[in-house]
Parts: structure tokens; C-alpha cells; sequence
């Protein structure tokens, strides 16, 4: 450039410009500057985290890599075994039935007794199967409570129900119950003649007997809503049976 060119004119910077290198090339070169400086400082992090381990991180460090990898010739135990017969990757013994990997180490880090992991472990199983056994019978008990008090229920709704029966079939000029239980029973003592004059009531006896209260509950039931349109949980006889179908609930004490 010459000593008359005015270094301000636009020939003058399009001139400068073309010796600068692109912007593209210097944002590379920067990228790759940081990411030397980066990867440099995360190596010295990682060297110094090794150099300064904990004790307790390095020896179990050392420890499994001990553990992990079998002992070698020139090891003065495995030069004793060798000698009295010992072949790797058989069984140790004379017949070579016995063991092939030795017994695991089982490292005790803490500082408790050698005896007080298993007793705090037989206390804990002791405990849950107490806790186990006593939820058990808190649900056996409440179980047994609720069947009792059911049972009773069932009883108490059986009677009521024979009671009323007896009454609406006498109202019904009906002289002997449908079923010997459909009416209250009146106990009588029975005589040794009197055991064996009639075999066919005795069967009849025992098959009532043999049924359960629940199920003659269901019998008397029907019989009484189809015969009578009575509802024993209502405490109602109705009209017919549409009037029983529209305002009874049901036929069972659940359903009232």
C-alpha cells in the first residue's frame, strides 16, 4: 500500500480482512483447547482420588482381588497340597471325591462379637414368627367369634320363624306342621319301650337333626313367604305376593 492511500477507505480494511482467519477455524481451535484442559483435569482428579483411597476402600480393594484370583504354584500351601497328591480342578482326597473350590471367606468387618450377627439374626426370626403366629390367632379368634355369633343368630331367626309358623298354620286350621321342625319342638322323655316301636320316625329324627339350622332357616323361610306372605325379618304378613315382591327387601337378614 502506498503512502497516498487513505488507510480509513473500504480498499484498505477488504484488505485487512483477508488476513485474518475465519471465525469457524478460531472456534475449533478454542473447542479443542478446552476439551485437552478438561480430559488433562479430570486425569488429575482421578489420580488424586486413587493417591488419596481411604485405608478401609483400599484393603478391601486388595482383598477381593486376593480373593478373586487363584493362588499359584509358587505358593508354599499349594506346594504342600501338590505334594501330598493334589491335582488342580479335581476334588482334593484320596478317591478325589472331595471338595473342588475352597471354602468362601466370609470377611468380619465390624467390631462385634463372632456370635452376635447369628443371635441377632435367630432373635429376629424368633420374633417375626411369634409376631407371625400371634396375627394368626388373633384372626383364628375373630374368625371363630363372628361363626359363633352368626350360628346364634341363625338359631334365634330358626325359632322366631317356627314360632310364627305354628301360629299362622293353626290360624290356617292346619293340625300338623308341613316338616316336624317346622314347628317348635317339645322335648319328651322317651321310655326303653319306646326306643324301637317306630323305626321310620327315628330316621325322620335323625334327618332333621342332620340338617343344619341355616339350611331349615332357608326352608322355613320359603314355606312361609309362599304359604303365609310372611317376612320374619319384616315382622309382616302381606297382603299377597305382589305386595310381598314390592316391599319386602328379601328373604334373608342381610337383605334387611
Amino acid at each position: 500500500m502506498s503512502d497516498d492511500e487513505d488507510y480509513m477507505s473500504d480498499k484498505f480494511l477488504l484488505s485487512s480482512e483477508k488476513d485474518v482467519p475465519p471465525p469457524s477455524l478460531i472456534r475449533k481451535h478454542s473447542d479443542r483447547r478446552e476439551h485437552a484442559l478438561m480430559k488433562r483435569k479430570a486425569e488429575i482428579e482421578l489420580r488424586m482420588k486413587e493417591k488419596n483411597k481411604p485405608m478401609r476402600v483400599v484393603e478391601a480393594e486388595k482383598r477381593e482381588e486376593g480373593l478373586s484370583s487363584a493362588i499359584t504354584s509358587t505358593n508354599k500351601g499349594f506346594e504342600m497340597l501338590m505334594k501330598m497328591g493334589y491335582k488342580p480342578g479335581k476334588g482334593i482326597g484320596k478317591t478325589q471325591s472331595g471338595m473342588v473350590e475352597p471354602i468362601s471367606v466370609e470377611v468380619k468387618a465390624d467390631r462385634q462379637g463372632l456370635g452376635k450377627m447369628l443371635k441377632k439374626k435367630e432373635s429376629y426370626s424368633r420374633k417375626n414368627t411369634d409376631a407371625t403366629l400371634d396375627n394368626m390367632k388373633v384372626t383364628d379368634f375373630r374368625s371363630r367369634i363372628a361363626q359363633e355369633r352368626t350360628e346364634q343368630l341363625q338359631k334365634i331367626d330358626l325359632y322366631k320363624s317356627q314360632k310364627v309358623c305354628q301360629e299362622l298354620d293353626a290360624k290356617e286350621t292346619i293340625e300338623e306342621p308341613e316338616e316336624s321342625w317346622f314347628w317348635p319342638q317339645v322335648k319328651e322323655e322317651k321310655t326303653d319301650d319306646d326306643v324301637d316301636d317306630d323305626p321310620q320316625s327315628n330316621d325322620a329324627d335323625a334327618n332333621d337333626e342332620a340338617l343344619a339350622d341355616l339350611e331349615k332357616l332357608k326352608i322355613l323361610t320359603k314355606y312361609l313367604r309362599k304359604k303365609h306372605f310372611y317376612c320374619i325379618w319384616c315382622g309382616t304378613q302381606f297382603d299377597g305376593e305382589e305386595d310381598l315382591r314390592d316391599n319386602c327387601p328379601g328373604s334373608t337378614r342381610s337383605d334387611h
